[in-house]
């Protein structure tokens, strides 16, 4: 059994070993991890890897879980004469050390850990940078549909960004302004933009996002003022109605 809970960016696999799951003891599994996926929805992606282990001799059930996080692995286990038992209790012992973990986080491995999980999961875009929409919105200087196609890396790159103006602290002193990080997504958005045809295709759209990001951040604070001026203006005409 496997799935992606696109809500959390949470992708489980379930593993049965010696025993069936029958169909709505599946769904009520699915339900029931729908708490793990509002404890890890802060990450970009979450892998969940679940055996269920039938002991035939003893007649016990093992449930193994193994939850992979940007920067740290988590381990739980229960076992029980009855499968919904064990599964009950071990999803709130993950829960329970998720939240550990987010309050102590290893800031430096999550920050790795990350950018494996974007690039070994994320939408690969055509090696050709001639072909697909991309670049065809780039030929025709179509900002706001290059814009609208990457909706889909908003949240990933805004947690990319937030991350990496705690290396400037004269960046991380803007934080308080609602604006600043809009304003230093919309520049990482222009650059990819400006840079669309030029990229490297032997690397994943995202790797090369994640490049352009420090010189963003270096050009937003090399000159505020204009920068800031071209994200507003192209924000208000993505923002703004067709025709």
């Amino acid at each position: 059994m496997q799935y992606q809970d696109d809500r959390y960016r949470l992708r489980v696999e379930i593993n049965p070993k010696e025993c069936m799951i029958p169909p709505d003891e599946r769904i009520r599994m699915q339900t029931l991890l729908g708490a793990l996926g509002e404890a890890v929805s802060d990450f970009p992606a979450s892998d969940l890897k679940v055996n269920v282990i039938y002991h035939p001799r003893s007649k016990w059930y093992h449930v193994e879980f193994k939850l992979l996080l940007p920067g740290q692995t988590l381990f739980t286990g229960q076992e029980d004469i009855y499968l919904d038992a064990a599964f009950q209790r071990g999803v709130p012992d993950l829960v329970k050390k998720v939240e550990a973990y987010k309050e102590n986080p290893d800031r430096q491995a999550a920050d790795v850990a990350e950018r494996r999980l974007f690039r070994d999961r994320a939408m690969v875009a055509p090696q050709d940078p001639d072909d697909g929409p991309l670049a065809e919105a780039v030929r025709t200087g179509d900002y706001r549909t290059f814009r609208t196609s990457l909706a889909g890396y908003e949240e990933w790159l805004r947690k990319r960004v937030g991350r990496w103006v705690q290396r400037y602290p004269e960046a991380e002193a803007q934080v308080g302004d609602g604006g600043f990080l809009g304003d230093l997504v919309e520049e990482v958005y222009l650059n990819a933009f400006e840079g669309f045809a030029r990229r490297p295709t032997e690397v994943r759209f995202t790797e090369w996002l994640d490049q352009l990001i420090d010189p963003s951040v270096r050009a937003l604070l090399r000159h505020p003022d204009q920068e800031r001026e071209n994200a507003s203006l192209v924000r208000s005409l993505r923002e703004a109605p067709l025709g």
